[in-house]
């Protein structure tokens, strides 16, 4: 019996980090999900950047162990999933000959087309391209192609949506894992890999939104017309909720965290019930008493400002208002807060779900599946199964997943 290849996919959060181990099922094509680990490191992570490598060491060797450990077995090939204000998205495009005498397009076409989509992106000595997502193939004029593979053509180009980011930022991350004693076998953009798995091929084709509502940050990524068009990450999120309890309450910060989770609501719906709760002040000992309308009062305002910033940035894109058709998913830890379903849906008066990872891609228990606090990292450990180009990831430190797993069967 072959031994199992774990594969851990390891998310760099908002304040915390996330690690998931799965391994693969090539009958099935598919990943499943055999632990997980969530380990808070507010002191080493800030918005996705490393702002203390000890601190951050510590918390990415703990999850990573607990994620191991829950699995039963060592992880042999590592995905960082990253995110933060570092990263930025610039599109561009590319093109390559088909030189091969029957005229059809290779594995070896497609990635010319995509070097050269890679080159006219101007970077500067702290930049370097995460990852390159294409948005369609041109093939002798012919748009909307997705996998040219094996087609016949004499020129291809390619439409791509490449996410940049700083070259320390990213040296820092992988620091901070060579301190924790692991290597990081590929990098991919933590938006763009769980979007992969909450979003269908008609949610797609109509328009839709992915929100990932995080602890400092909210990430976006929009797609229309069957493509990606947009991503993007507002400085803002579910801990700005925390603080704003915190002063108001006078309470200390895990008081209220604990306040928003029991009694917080973004929206008063019919299910809302009011009624006093009791908290411990800021001393830790004097026991306090509050009402549940009132801290309604005290979290919608920052909901709608996240609405309203939410809204702002999808207007400044030129397909921006085209998600409400296939309507709004919702991942992320935030999601958890009661009555976010029903904001989201009636300020935007389109259709909300909270994201589930497609059944047909990953399957596991659902206390990590069914949870959107490790949707992003279970998509980094999903972006292995991908064969086409949608994870084109220059970043990688090593040689690629089938390759080092090709080796390690041989060595084994």
């Amino acid at each position: 019996m072959a031994k199992q290849i774990l594969i851990a996919g390891l998310d760099i959060g908002s304040n915390q980090v996330c690690c998931v181990a799965g391994a693969r099922d090539e009958d099935a094509r598919l990943v499943k999900i055999l632990g997980a680990s969530s380990i808070s490191c507010g002191d080493g992570i800030k918005a996705g950047a490393v702002i203390n490598i000890q601190e951050a060491s510590r918390a990415i060797e703990r999850a990573f162990e607990d994620a191991e450990k829950a699995a039963g077995a060592q992880a042999s090939y590592v995905v960082a999933a990253l995110r933060g204000a570092f990263i930025e998205a610039r599109d561009s495009k590319g093109v390559a000959n088909i030189n091969h005498a029957n005229r059809e397009i290779t594995e070896e076409t497609v990635a010319n087309a995509l070097d050269s989509a890679k080159k006219i992106i101007k970077l500067d000595s702290d930049h370097v391209i995460l990852q390159i997502a294409p948005r369609e193939f041109i093939l002798n004029q012919q748009k909307g192609i997705q996998n040219p593979i094996g087609m016949e053509g004499t020129f291809i180009e390619v439409d791509v949506h490449a996410l940049v980011a700083s070259a320390s930022n990213i040296a820092n991350i992988s620091k901070a894992m060579e301190h924790a004693g692991i290597r990081c076998d590929d990098k991919v953009y933590g938006y763009l890999a769980e979007s992969e798995l909450l979003v269908t091929k008609e949610e797609k084709e109509l328009g839709c939104l992915v929100v990932d509502f995080g602890g400092l940050t909210t990430g976006l990524v929009h797609y229309a017309d069957g493509i990606i068009r947009h991503t993007n990450e507002i400085q803002v999120g579910s801990d700005y909720i925390t603080r704003d309890i915190m002063h108001k309450l006078r309470a200390s910060s895990a008081v209220a965290k604990e306040v928003k989770e029991l009694y917080g609501a973004a929206f008063a719906s019919k299910e809302f019930k009011n009624g006093e709760f009791e908290y411990r002040g800021a001393d830790g000992r004097s026991a306090r008493k509050y009402d549940r309308a009132k801290l309604l009062e005290i979290i919608q305002p920052r909901i709608e400002q996240i609405l309203f910033v939410i809204e702002e940035t999808m207007k400044r894109s030129p397909t921006g208002k085209q998600f409400l058709s296939g309507g709004v998913i919702l991942t992320g830890g935030g999601v958890k807060l009661e009555g976010i379903h029903e904001a989201f849906e009636k300020y935007f008066g389109c259709s909300v779900r909270v994201g589930m990872p497609n059944p047909d891609k990953v399957v596991g228990p659902s206390e990590i599946v069914d949870d959107p606090a490790y949707t992003t990292a279970i998509g980094a450990v999903a972006s292995t199964l991908s064969t086409s180009y949608n994870a084109y990831s220059p970043s990688s430190s090593g040689s690629g997943f089938f390759s080092k797993i090709f080796k390690w069967l041989n060595e084994f």
